[in-house]
């Protein structure tokens, strides 16, 4: 139970099983979740919401989730962490992201990622 709100937490991916999947499990630790199917919705969300977390796939048809990242460090009143997902982790720029998830990822692993980049009250 929070005294505050749960932390707002948005995942962007072209899958809707891997949606499907990160929502369930991050909504049943108490997370609000929000998802787009692309990243033209993944930026018109952040651009009217404010989260504490953006989890996003990098390969996907129209704008890429590295493009979600450079835009969304481009937006100076939002600072929030970003978590790129792939499935070929070892191609991405690092530095473009706050932590870097490899697609599949262990439940555990996911849980330390979004545990140190938000802070639960």
């Amino acid at each position: 139970m929070y005294v505050h709100d749960p932390p707002h937490i948005l995942i962007i991916d072209d899958e809707a099983p891997i949606l499907k999947l990160l929502s369930k499990v991050l909504s049943r630790e108490g997370y609000r979740i929000d998802t787009a199917e692309n990243g033209e919705e993944g930026i018109k969300k952040i651009e009217s919401n404010d989260y504490n977390l953006i989890l996003t796939d990098i390969k996907m048809p129209g704008i890429s989730g590295e493009q979600v990242a450079i835009l969304l460090k481009d937006i100076k009143e939002k600072r929030t962490p970003i978590v790129g997902m792939s499935g070929t982790p070892w191609l991405l720029n690092e530095d473009m992201f706050d932590a870097v998830l490899a697609k599949p990822c262990s439940k555990e692993n996911l849980f330390n990622v979004v545990c140190n980049l938000i802070r639960k009250p």
